[in-house]
């Protein structure tokens, strides 16, 4: 799922995520915060932690969802361990 602020310039990017051997891990994804195009931070999140961000920027902040993001992308052991 894909969240836009108003002007466009902030971009929330919400995917799912596989491990290396393609096994879809349930209730993570990927978020990644963009700014004017960069990407400020990546990080793995909860679908509930998901749920939350997008509901409070959509309500609270008049984001919109501009896109869904369905194809799974890889990620390393390492970053689901600290979520």
């Amino acid at each position: 799922m894909q969240i836009t602020a108003n002007k466009g310039s902030m971009v929330l990017d919400f995917y799912p995520i596989k491990d290396w051997s393609d096994n879809i891990i349930p209730d993570q994804f990927l978020r990644i915060l963009s700014f004017r195009g960069e990407t400020m931070t990546k990080r793995i999140v909860s679908s509930a932690i998901m749920n939350e961000d997008v509901i409070s920027r959509t309500e609270d902040y008049g984001y919109k969802v501009t896109q869904y993001h369905t194809i799974p992308q890889y990620h390393s052991e390492e970053a689901i361990r600290y979520v």
